[in-house]
């Protein structure tokens, strides 16, 4: 089986990354490559492993997506909510899960602006480019549905509800429904509370009263929109497939990687 291999840059020399692709290599029976600087995957990769963590996740779950193949994430890095497995785990359960036939497919969203179109598998954010407010509009469907006077406004999909949305007081929702969530971030009013609509609905945010407003998409900035813009979101056509690693712990996970930081600080404060 060919794996291509994706990780992020500083964890290159990580030593479980190392020693994981040694023993998969040398007595798992896998071709290893590696994915280069230009981001293109191997021909004929069956899998795509990646090193690192969720933010490394985000854009390998999206390259994996485009090749119509799983991806599986061992975490090397702080969080590790999307990844599968902690650098903890041995070579043989990761070979198990790389060689499993099953697939999850999670939901992707697209963001067409002026300048092109965007994936994401957590979400898109319209957000001031200043430390000044933005006025938007939103509209599902057509439909006008609310006005925000705010510092942005997220667009979050099931698996994107427990990341920025969730800092923004957004809701958590299952990875497996079909929903999105619109969320504004300090709006500057008393009435507005986080949107839940259907995954097949289409979402446009129309920036109104001038402003200057920069679109991110998973985290990452892809620069400032023209003036007025209109941002148009909706479900992507294709999913991101994730290797089946025979877990089915997201709850557990959800409690454990979203208290830990405050149970460590707290810890840290009290001196247990």
């Amino acid at each position: 089986m060919k794996i291509a291999v994706f990780t992020k840059s500083t964890l290159k020399g990580h030593p479980a990354r190392k020693a994981l692709l040694d023993v998969l290599s040398k007595e798992g029976g896998f071709v290893i490559e590696e994915v280069g600087s230009d981001r293109k995957l191997p021909n004929d990769s069956e899998r795509l492993l990646a090193f690192g963590g969720d933010g490394t996740m985000l854009d390998a779950a999206v390259l994996s997506a485009k090749a119509g193949i799983p991806v599986l994430g061992v975490n090397l890095g702080d969080l590790g909510f999307l990844t599968q497995f902690d650098a903890h785990v041995s070579a043989e359960e990761l070979a198990r899960a790389l060689r499993s036939a099953a697939v999850k497919r999670r939901m992707l969203i697209e963001c067409s602006v002026e300048k092109g179109s965007f994936l994401a598998l957590n979400d898109i954010v319209v957000k001031s480019a200043s430390t000044r407010p933005v006025s938007m509009e939103l509209y599902v469907d057509g439909q006008f549905s609310d006005a925000y006077r705010s510092d942005g406004v997220i667009v979050a999909t099931p698996t994107g509800s427990t990341a920025y949305s969730l800092s923004a007081g957004g809701p958590v929702l299952a990875p497996e429904l079909n929903a999105l969530v619109v969320n504004a971030v300090c709006p500057h009013t008393l009435h507005s509370r986080p949107l839940v609509v259907g995954s097949d609905a289409e979402i446009t945010l129309r920036l109104i009263r001038g402003g200057e407003a920069e679109l991110v998409v998973d985290g990452r900035s892809e620069g400032r929109l023209s003036p007025d813009p209109v941002v148009t979101v909706k479900k992507g056509s294709i999913s991101a497939l994730f290797a089946d690693a025979g877990k089915n712990d997201f709850y557990e996970r959800l409690l454990d990687k979203m208290n830990r930081w405050g149970s460590a600080r707290s810890a840290e404060v009290t001196g247990l």
